[in-house]
């Protein structure tokens, strides 16, 4: 998908429910739900005003201080805090968090989401933009492609920085930690780039979701388990979103059964993704030339 074309979300289920009962949260959650529908990815920036309004509140010292009496009068009391970022609302195709930016990262990533960044506390956030070549497609990693700077700006505390992730990429300039209330969207894009900073090439990608991971690891796990009642789930995540779970998938579910296999690898030669059409045509090709009369 090139460059600023429209998007669906990779999913729309709704996500873990509330942890944060503060009352702004609530209100701006109400009018996120209002206003955004995850099947329609545009609609997230009808919510900027809302989150404009949420973050003039001060509402992260109120929420900060009801977690540390929280703690105090229940030591078994647990926020949803997951390293730098403690989450505040997980609702239909979006979140809400205050995340510690602690330093400059060593490559220039892609954002998976659409977002808005606010920063907190009284320091600003300094950031370089970069345009996405418009031959991009995310889902297609490409080393060939090359980012170009467009320019560099300054949010002060109050302020939203509107990150587009489906045009931009951004290079957060970190001189000491920085808090940031982050809102997103659910994730847009099957992969995270990585670009070179000196060169402004692309270096890799990964999943975006660790989900994807987990769904190739299971399927070399079954597939070296070779136990025949993982038949039906390999053949269910040959039908996966990700195109690195189904070739996986494939690859796996040769190792229970050949004519399972060889009926996925010829459906796959007209897969969507062209990785998994060459590497189906390939192994489709280097099984015959060992065998011919089953060609």
């Amino acid at each position: 998908m090139a460059a600023g074309a429209s998007r669906r979300p990779l999913s729309t289920e709704p996500a873990l429910p509330t942890t944060s009962d503060n009352q702004h949260v609530s209100v701006f959650a109400a009018e996120v739900e209002r206003l955004f529908d995850p099947r329609r990815p545009e609609t997230f920036w009808d919510c900027k005003p809302a989150f404009s309004a949420l973050v003039q509140t001060g509402f992260v010292a109120e929420l900060f201080n009801d977690e540390l009496r929280a703690q105090i009068a229940d030591p078994t009391h647990l926020p949803d805090c997951r390293f730098n970022q403690l989450t505040l609302r997980n609702g239909n195709g979006y979140s809400l968090s205050v995340t510690l930016l602690e330093r400059p990262r060593r490559y220039i990533h892609t954002l998976p989401a659409y977002a808005m960044y606010a920063p907190i506390g009284g320091d600003e956030l300094r950031y370089e933009q970069y345009r996405l070549p418009a031959n991009y497609r995310n889902e297609i990693f490409d080393p060939s492609l090359r980012i170009e700077r467009d320019g560099a700006a300054t949010v002060v505390p109050g302020d939203v920085l509107c990150l587009r992730s489906d045009r931009y990429v951004y290079d957060f300039l970190i001189d000491q930690p920085l808090l940031v209330v982050k809102f997103t969207s659910g994730v847009l894009q099957t992969l995270e780039w990585l670009f070179n900073k000196d060169s402004l090439h692309a270096w890799q990608a990964n999943d975006s979701e660790l989900s994807a991971t987990q769904m190739r690891v299971a399927a070399y796990v079954m597939g070296r388990l070779a136990h025949q009642y993982s038949l039906e789930p390999l053949s269910m995540l040959t039908g996966h979103p990700h195109h690195a779970v189904r070739w996986a998938a494939i690859q796996n579910l040769g190792r229970l059964s050949r004519t399972a296999a060889m009926a996925k690898l010829e459906l796959a030669k007209d897969d969507p993704h062209p990785h998994v059409r060459n590497a189906a045509a390939r192994t489709l090709q280097q099984i015959r030339q060992k065998s011919p009369s089953s060609s």
